[in-house]
């Protein structure tokens, strides 16, 4: 594997230098090819941050010590993901602790992700909410930062979203017009643990109660979440697979 300061595909090298970089104070993004170049999944990315400059500080290392690496884009209905990025995230979560990971909930809703809606989606949300300045909505993406709750299991949530998944994949691929209500609920839990030692089945359980009262859905389909566990915990699911 060769590190690399960017990629093949210009979209995601714009992507990390607009929003990553300076939005979120990144010192540097490199990354490893792992599979499917045409979209995130296909790419380790090996972050320079703030985070990591203060872990090696703590542990009396050099700045450059310690590094974020992220596995991005596994759940992405409209593209197709290597098994080669799972059989290396596999490899990967055996060997060193999880920070933290993503669980998302697909669905249909009505309301639009824009700041006109910012008080309607912030009564949606409400329980996750200490203050109105964790909350903001960013072109058509609605952010909870810091969420907590008596109601849920929220002590591991590090942040909250939902966006318009038909907006951000229309730009990239002609999708059809019944996708247009299409939204995702995306939640950020620190997780500090190997994989196998973490039990998230009860914080997915909480977001699936929110999840579906703002889809108004009665069940949500866990074949793919089970699917994506096996992959990484079983490599005898690897078996015939090429891509999923």
């Amino acid at each position: 594997m060769v590190i690399q300061n960017d990629t093949k595909n210009f979209i995601i090298n714009n992507y990390f230098e607009i929003k990553e970089i300076k939005q979120n104070r990144d010192y540097e993004v490199r990354f490893v090819e792992i599979g499917n170049t045409k979209n995130l999944s296909g790419y380790i990315l090996i972050k320079h941050n703030l985070e990591s400059v203060s872990i090696s500080k703590s542990r009396k290392k050099s700045k450059s010590h310690y590094s974020e690496v992220i596995f991005a884009g596994l759940r992405q209905p409209t593209k197709e993901i290597s098994l080669s990025t799972y059989t290396i995230l596999s490899n990967f979560i055996k060997r060193f602790k999880i920070s933290d990971m993503d669980i998302c909930f697909d669905g249909f809703s009505e309301i639009d992700i824009s700041k006109r809606n910012f008080y309607k989606l912030s009564n949606e949300f409400q329980k996750y909410i200490n203050s109105f300045k964790d909350a903001h909505i960013e072109k058509s993406t609605f952010y909870i930062n810091q969420p907590s709750s008596v109601l849920s299991d929220a002590d591991r949530f590090k942040k909250v979203v939902v966006y318009d998944k038909y907006l951000k994949e229309n730009r990239y691929k002609k999708l059809d017009d019944e996708l247009q209500r299409w939204k995702r609920l995306e939640v950020t839990i620190k997780v500090s643990f190997k994989f196998k030692g973490f039990n998230f089945d009860e914080y997915i359980q909480d977001i699936e109660i929110t999840a579906k009262k703002f889809f108004n859905a009665s069940s949500f389909s866990y074949e793919y979440l089970n699917l994506q566990n096996k992959l990484l915990t079983d490599k005898r699911t690897h078996k015939g697979l090429i891509s999923l």
